[in-house]
Formats: C-alpha cells, structure tokens, sequence
C-alpha cells in the first residue's frame, strides 16, 4: 500500500466517523465534543507526568502532533507550549480540525502526505506521534518517518511515539479492512461500507523495536526509555522517549 492509499483511506474516516478515527471507542454513537477533548487533556497530563524525570523538553516553544487528526490534543498542547503545530494525511480532518479549534492562537493544521515533514529541523521542542505509526503503510515508510521525527526535533527537545512491535496471528488477516478496500477500489460508496456493513478502512502493521532502534542510532539520536506493553496482551505495543 502507498501513502496515496493510505491518505484516500484517512479521508474516508474524516468524513465518515472522524472522532472514532482518533479514538477507537464511541464508534456510530457519536462524542460529546468537551468529552472527546478532555480525553486529550487526560493524555496529555498522564504524558508529562511520564516524561518529567528526563527533563525533557528543556524548552517549551514548539510542539509538533504528528496524526493530529481532528486536534483533541490540540488545547492541551497549547497550554503548555507557545505553539502547536498538528499534521495529518488526511485533508478531511484538518478542515475539521480548523473548524474545531478557532478559538485557539499559535496554533497550526497543516497537510502532509510526505515522508519529509514540512516543518523546518531543529524547530520543534517536543514531537509527538501517539497512535499512529502502526497505520504506516509499511515499516520503510515508518522509519522515514521516525528520522524525520529526529530531524525536526530541537537538541535538547522530546520525541515520543508508539509503535505496534507486533499483532496477535488472529488479528493479522483483518478481513474488514481487506473488505473495505476491495469494495471501495470497485466503486461502492464509502458510507454504505462503513455505516450499513460495518466495514472500516485504516489497516493496523507491525514495526518490530530492533528495526525502530537502529534508525535511531543512525539519526545520531539517543532513546532514553522505551516501554512495552505486558507480554500477555492481544498487541505487543512500545513507547519510545528520544532526545538528541
């Protein structure tokens, strides 16, 4: 898969159920919009309370959300940063993003499908990809990714991100999306897939840490911790905390 599919894929989202797309929970019910934005304050508050022993970032100018989505992390960044600048592939949910968040200055939703950011190096304090990396295409693209997250990030800044190491052999053939695919390339509309079938576009991949580890080290990074998530779990999942 190409990140042109990838991107077509996250434009279906945007427009068929955006905040699901960001969450994985309240899937058709809908969200109450303070709710869904207090889970990012949540987030964002249990982060920093992880990341206060590196003393990292030791500035707090720039935060990069890279799959920001539709911004629900957007307010609680920009409470501890001066400025916020959320990407995403998908144009659908910046505009929604955009339309969420005018009340927000210093704040910036951009587009992007390229593996190079547009975002100048050593501009961002803090980098921070949660959730978003397993929906790479691919782990060649993933790791391009994962040295531009380095590349951009300010000496002395904070990259945080997860990774999906690996998936349950019952998971991996994950006919639902295959569905959504082959259904869509063939011409049948995106709402009858997803709201009448239950189909859902965005596939999940693994990138396994060894892999994650030497792109690093050949950025000249340096990974402070990386947490896993319990061995007996469906998904084996890693947090990575670098700094340069």
């Amino acid at each position: 898969m190409s990140l042109q599919t990838n991107k077509r894929q996250w434009e279906d989202i945007g427009q068929l159920d955006p905040f699901w797309g960001m969450t994985g929970t309240n899937r058709f019910d809908g969200w109450n919009i303070e709710a869904f934005l207090n889970t990012g304050h949540e987030q964002v508050s249990q982060l920093l309370r992880q990341i206060e022993p590196f003393k990292r970032p030791e500035q707090w100018s720039t935060v990069l959300d890279f799959g920001c989505g539709v911004g629900r992390l957007a307010p609680a960044w920009r409470t501890h940063f001066e400025h916020y600048i959320g990407i995403d592939i998908a144009e659908s949910l910046i505009v929604k993003a955009r339309q969420l968040h005018t009340n927000l200055s210093k704040v910036d939703f951009v587009v992007s499908a390229s593996t190079t950011l547009p975002i100048a190096s050593n501009s961002c304090d803090m980098v921070y990809a949660w959730g978003v990396l397993q929906h790479v295409p691919n782990q060649t693209i993933a790791l391009c990714y994962v040295a531009d997250f380095v590349r951009v990030m300010r000496p002395g800044g904070l990259l945080v991100f997860t990774t999906l190491d690996s998936i349950h052999p019952v998971y991996r053939l994950q006919p639902r999306r295959r569905a959504y695919a082959l259904l869509r390339t063939v011409g049948v509309p995106a709402v009858i897939l997803y709201h009448h079938l239950r189909l859902y576009p965005h596939e999940v991949h693994p990138l396994p840490g060894q892999h994650v580890i030497a792109r690093l080290k050949a950025t000249g990074a340096r990974a402070l911790q990386c947490d896993e998530s319990p061995s007996n779990a469906p998904h084996r999942w890693r947090t990575y905390y670098v700094t340069k």
